[in-house]
């Protein structure tokens, strides 16, 4: 087997999105096998565990790179996957005989990006609209906004959700925490590039401000969380399209979903439409049968649950997993680094 290959696959397959950059995950390569594992990268704090919902999504998104790569080298590999997916690492191992050589490198993985900058109101076109709209991967499914009415329900109860992660002692210090301020800070190649949030002027200014959560929450208390959920949406309600991915509860389901969601991405990014991922609907509700919310926001969340399955038609058994903000983009944004590749790709002699 070609360890170069290997690590060019591993090198490619580092694009895939996680949430706040925070790329939780490994590869781990015996010679013969490829498993996708999980990775604590924060030893202090630890948000998003290994089976978390977020986790899950992101290696979905990892096993669809790799299955994306393989298929550009016109290759296949068997998938094992754990004998208990509720609780079994790794999330997937693929049997890799041999390699095609030279490596052939996936445009569209190197293409896929996120774009938080200010989109054109200019509508999808309707083909756009009907491929996208009706995609499907095993219990998953895309639903596509476009109608005036639907898209500011969505917003508003978005705008709902971010006023309780604002209020969040924990997810404050998370965001902080990702934060890259310096060039220094954003050469370790994780975390959120300031430079890439698109923030007003003087936004900059205010995350280091208030990135001490005892100053934030005393402005809290004078309802600067709510302008904070207004400013975050303010992009959301401007957007032509929104796409939700909708899909099962259960640990295979949500990994689906993230391959669904990687792949969307990424061929919406082909197509020259621009994607900005919101995760903060699932992200609440998850919190809210978790348990995690911020006080005082049980009644309005558990509201936000309620009117998204009707906004939706969620079926039983189904949830939101991500929602992304789509359209033709006015600006050209700084793209996120990745880890070095000896940080992803952990290399240990066959048994």
């Amino acid at each position: 087997m070609n360890r170069n290959w290997v690590q060019e696959l591993a090198a490619t397959v580092t694009r895939a999105p996680s949430a706040d950059n925070s790329q939780p995950w490994a590869l781990r390569w015996n010679g013969k096998a490829l498993a996708i594992v999980y990775s604590q990268r924060d030893k202090n704090q630890n948000v998003f565990a290994s089976h978390s919902h977020a986790t899950l999504l992101t290696a979905g998104a990892v096993i669809e790179h790799v299955q994306a790569a393989l298929a550009a080298n016109a290759m296949t590999a068997a998938v094992q996957w754990p004998a208990d997916s509720a609780r079994g690492q790794p999330y997937a191992l693929f049997d890799i005989s041999d390699t095609a050589i030279p490596f052939v490198t996936p445009q569209g993985l190197l293409q896929r990006h996120t774009n938080r900058g200010p989109f054109l109101r200019t509508p999808l076109p309707d083909g756009i609209v009907r491929e996208f709209g009706q995609r499907h991967e095993g219990t998953n499914r895309t639903v596509l906004l476009i109608d005036g009415a639907q898209r500011s329900q969505l917003v508003r109860l978005t705008r709902l959700c971010s006023e309780a992660r604002f209020c969040n002692k924990q997810l404050h210090q998370w965001l902080i925490g990702s934060l890259r301020f310096t060039p220094g800070e954003v050469a370790c190649g994780d975390g959120l590039d300031v430079r890439a949030l698109c923030l007003p002027p003087g936004g900059k200014y205010f995350l280091r401000f208030t990135a001490d959560w005892q100053r934030l929450a005393a402005l809290n208390r004078f309802g600067v969380y709510k302008l904070l959920a207004l400013s975050e949406v303010a992009l959301l309600s401007a957007a032509p399209a929104l796409l939700c991915v909708i899909g099962g509860t259960d640990t295979r389901s949500v990994i689906d979903g993230g391959r669904l969601l990687s792949r969307t991405w990424t061929d919406l990014n082909m197509r020259g439409i621009a994607v900005h991922p919101y995760y903060v609907i699932s992200d609440q509700i998850n919190r809210l049968h978790d348990k995690t919310l911020a006080p005082g926001f049980d009644a309005k969340i558990t509201a936000v649950e309620s009117q998204l399955r009707d906004l939706l038609a969620l079926h039983h058994g189904e949830m939101l997993h991500i929602v992304l903000r789509v359209g033709y983009s006015k600006v050209t944004p700084e793209r996120s680094r990745r880890l070095p590749l000896e940080a992803v790709l952990l290399e240990q002699p066959s048994e």
